[in-house]
C-alpha cells in the first residue's frame, strides 16, 4: 500500500516527516499509524528529543527507499540523493556504488534528467526577456600562477530573466521623443540639476540630511533587528565578478518572440555592461561608425543596479555613542583636518555607504543620472517606470542565482558540468534533501556582544579623538613633487587629499581658522561636512551653497563624462587594464561562536570616559 501511494506520487518528493505522516494517511486510510509504529520500532525512548526528530528524517528516507525496492520507478528519493552527491563533487564511481547499495539513483539516470532540463530550458526562457546580464566567475578559480597556468577561472554566460508585474510595455519612442539622448550624455544638464535643484546638499553631513528627512516624513522609523542586518549579505561563497555581456543570446531569443520591437528592455549591468552597451548604442546612432550593430541593440537601456538599497532610519553603532558630545566638545567651528576627516568618514560615508550600500563604477552614475534628467524633461513614461519599479531594477537577482550555483557546483566541475547544474538549480530552485538533512549554523554574533563592541568601538573612538584634541591644528597639508598631501598629527601618517573631505580636492583648500568667504577669523558660524567653513552671514550671502565644491563637482563632472564619451566612441572594445576589476583571494575561514563576556565593566568605563571629555 506504501509502494503504491508512493508510485502515485512520484514527482512530489515529500521529507518533512509530518507532512509525509499526514499525505500517505490521506491518500489510503489503511495507512493510519504505520509511520508511528516505525518510529516506535525503530528510534529508542531514551535518545533526546533532538535525536528524535532527526530520526524520523530518517524513517521518512527509509520508506522511500523500501518503497524504491519494490518498485524501481519510485526513485524521487534516489534521484534527489543523486543530485546532491553530484553537486558536492562525488565521482561517478562512487554515485554508480551508491546506487548499487539502494541509496542513489545511477549515474545514467540523473544524466538524462538533467538533459531533459537543459533541453527545455531554452523554451522557458523565450518567456521573458532577460532585465540582467552578467556572467558567472567560478568561485572554483586559482588566481595564485603557477608554472603552468595563470588562472583556471571558468566563465560561463548568465541571463538571469525578472518580470516586472505591473509594468505595460514602454516604447523606445513615444510623442515622437526617443529614450535615447541624442548627446549621448550630458554634462552640462547634470550641471544644472547641481546647482539649481540640488543647491548646498552636499554641505551637510548624511547623517544630518537624515534627521531632516525624519523631521519632514520622508523616512520611516523602523526598528531593525542587528542581528538581521548583518547577516542579510552573509555569503558561505565569495562572489567574484568579471564580466562579458551575452547580448547576443537575448537578439536570438526574441528572433522568435518579438519582443523588443520598438520596446524598451531594462538592463542591469555593472561596469562593463555599461560600457559596452553604450558603446554599442552610441555606435548605432552614430552616422560614420565603423560597427555593424544590430538594430536591436537599440530596445537596451542599460540602468545603473544597486545591489541592495535601505533607505531607513536605522542606528549607525560606530559614532552614535558619542556624536553629540564629540560634536559639542571641538565645536562647530573647528576646522583642523584630522577631525574633519574622521568626522567626514564617521558621520558622512560610511553611513551613507550603510544605507545605500551599490556598486558604482567609474563614470557609470554620471550616464545613468543623465538619462533620469533626460526622461524627466521630455516626459518620458520610462522615467517614471524606474520610480515605481525601482525594486526591481537591482543585481541580487543574479548575485543570488551565482551564490546557489558555486555553493552546488564541486571545484573540479568543467563548464558543460556547471551549466547543467545551473539549469537544474534554476528549474528545482532548491535541494529538498539538503534543505531537510542539513544541519544549520547559528549566526556567531548575539546582540550582546554587538553591544559590547559597539562600546568598545566608542572607548576607542574617544581616545583617538582626545588625542586629535590635543594635536589641534598641528595636521598640516603640504606640496610633494607637485602633489598636495597631508601630514596627520595624531596618526602620524602622510596622506593623500583624496582621503580628506571634498573641499581639500578644490581649487580653494578650507583655511585654517578663518572664514573661506570673507577670509577673517571664525569666531562664529559653522565648517561644513566638505571642510569649508563660514559665518552665518556669509554663508546666506554664498545662498546657502559651498562655491568652491560647486565648481569642483562642475569640472569634474565634465570632465568624467568627456572621458567615458571618448571611451564610447573612439575607445578598444576589450576591458583596459585599468578598468579590470582585481579581486582579491579569499580564504575559507571559520568563525567560532562568541561569548560576551565583561560587558558591564565595558559599560562602565565608557560612562567614565563620557564624563571625562570636559576634562580634555
Amino acid at each position: 500500500m506504501l509502494t503504491k501511494v508512493l508510485y502515485e506520487r512520484c514527482g512530489n518528493l515529500e521529507l518533512n516527516p509530518t507532512h509525509f505522516k499526514q499525505m500517505i494517511e490521506k491518500a489510503d486510510p489503511h495507512l493510519q499509524g504505520l509511520f508511528d509504529k516505525l518510529v516506535k520500532a525503530l528510534v529508542p525512548n531514551n535518545r533526546s528529543a533532538y535525536n528524535k526528530v532527526e530520526a524520523r528524517k530518517t524513517i521518512v528516507s527509509l520508506c522511500y527507499i523500501m518503497a524504491g525496492m519494490r518498485n524501481k520507478f519510485i526513485n524521487d528519493f534516489k534521484l534527489e540523493v543523486r543530485l546532491y552527491l553530484s553537486a558536492s563533487g562525488a565521482t561517478r564511481a562512487a554515485i554508480d556504488t551508491m546506487n548499487s547499495i539502494g541509496f542513489s539513483a545511477c549515474y545514467t539516470t540523473v544524466n538524462n534528467f538533467k538533459r531533459k532540463i537543459a533541453n527545455e530550458h531554452p523554451l522557458n526562457i523565450r518567456k521573458f526577456l532577460s532585465e540582467h546580464v552578467n556572467d558567472y566567475h567560478d568561485i572554483h578559480e586559482k588566481r595564485r600562477p603557477d608554472t603552468v597556468t595563470l588562472s583556471t577561472a571558468k566563465h560561463m554566460a548568465t541571463c538571469i530573466c525578472k518580470q516586472v508585474s505591473g509594468c505595460a510595455p514602454i516604447p523606445i519612442i513615444f510623442n515622437n521623443v526617443s529614450v535615447h539622448n541624442l548627446v549621448n550624455i550630458d554634462a552640462s544638464n547634470i550641471c544644472f540639476r547641481l546647482i539649481w535643484e540640488y543647491h548646498g546638499i552636499f554641505d551637510i553631513a548624511y547623517t544630518n540630511r537624515k534627521k531632516q528627512w525624519l523631521t519632514n516624513g520622508q523616512l520611516a522609523t523602523d526598528t531593525f533587528d542587528r542581528i538581521e542586518l548583518l547577516t542579510v549579505h552573509c555569503y558561505d561563497d565569495a562572489i567574484a565578478e568579471r564580466k562579458e555581456e551575452p547580448l547576443q543570446m537575448i537578439l536570438d531569443i526574441d528572433k522568435n518572440t518579438g519582443y523588443l520591437q520598438n520596446h524598451i528592455a531594462p538592463l542591469v549591468a555593472d561596469w562593463p555592461g555599461q560600457l559596452f552597451v553604450r558603446k554599442a548604442i552610441t555606435n548605432l546612432h552614430k552616422v560614420d561608425s565603423q560597427y555593424s550593430i544590430p538594430a536591436r541593440i537599440n530596445s537596451f537601456i542599460p540602468i545603473l543596479g544597486t545591489l541592495h538599497v535601505s533607505l531607513n532610519s536605522r542606528e549607525h553603532v560606530l559614532i552614535c555613542k558619542i556624536r553629540d558630545i564629540i560634536l559639542t566638545k571641538f565645536g562647530s567651528t573647528c576646522k583642523d583636518i584630522e577631525y574633519r576627516m574622521v568626522i567626514d568618514l564617521l558621520d558622512n560615508i560610511i553611513p551613507a555607504t550603510l544605507d545605500v550600500y551599490s556598486i558604482l563604477f567609474r563614470s557609470a552614475p554620471l550616464a545613468f543620472l543623465s538619462d533620469i534628467f533626460y526622461w524627466q524633461d521630455t516626459n518620458h513614461p520610462f522615467a517614471e517606470a524606474v520610480k515605481l519599479f525601482l525594486v526591481n531594477f537591482n543585481d541580487y537577482y543574479v548575485e543570488n542565482m551565482h551564490s546557489k550555483i558555486r555553493s552546488q557546483t564541486p571545484v573540479n566541475s568543467n563548464i558543460d558540468n556547471i551549466i547543467k547544474q545551473a539549469y537544474v538549480i534554476d528549474e528545482r530552485n532548491h535541494c529538498e534533501l539538503k534543505d531537510t538533512f542539513q544541519k544549520t549554523k547559528a549566526y556567531p554574533y548575539k546582540p550582546s556582544l554587538l553591544n559590547i563592541l559597539a562600546e568598545k568601538t566608542s572607548l576607542f573612538l574617544l581616545d583617538y579623538f582626545q588625542r586629535i584634541y590635543k594635536n589641534c591644528g598641528k595636521s598640516k597639508l603640504c606640496k610633494s613633487k607637485k602633489k598636495i598631501q597631508c601630514q596627520l598629527a595624531t596618526l602620524g601618517k602622510t596622506v593623500d587629499t583624496k582621503c580628506l573631505p571634498t573641499g581639500y580636492s578644490t581649487n580653494m583648500p578650507p583655511l585654517p581658522d578663518s572664514c573661506d568667504h570673507c577670509r577673517k577669523k571664525l569666531d562664529d558660524g559653522e565648517v561644513l561636512i566638505c571642510g569649508h567653513g563660514y559665518h552665518f552671514e556669509c554663508y546666506q550671502m554664498m545662498e546657502y551653497g559651498c562655491r568652491y565644491c560647486e565648481e569642483y563637482y562642475k569640472r569634474e563632472i565634465y570632465s568624467n563624462v568627456n572621458s567615458f564619451l571618448d571611451r564610447l566612441e573612439k575607445g578598444p572594445n576589450v576591458l583596459t587594464s585599468d578598468e579590470q576589476d582585481e579581486t582579491p583571494i579569499e580564504e575559507n575561514e571559520t568563525v567560532e561562536e562568541v561569548e560576551a563576556n565583561g560587558s558591564q565593566e565595558v559599560h562602565a568605563e565608557l560612562l567614565i570616559a563620557l564624563i571625562h571629555v570636559n576634562t580634555w
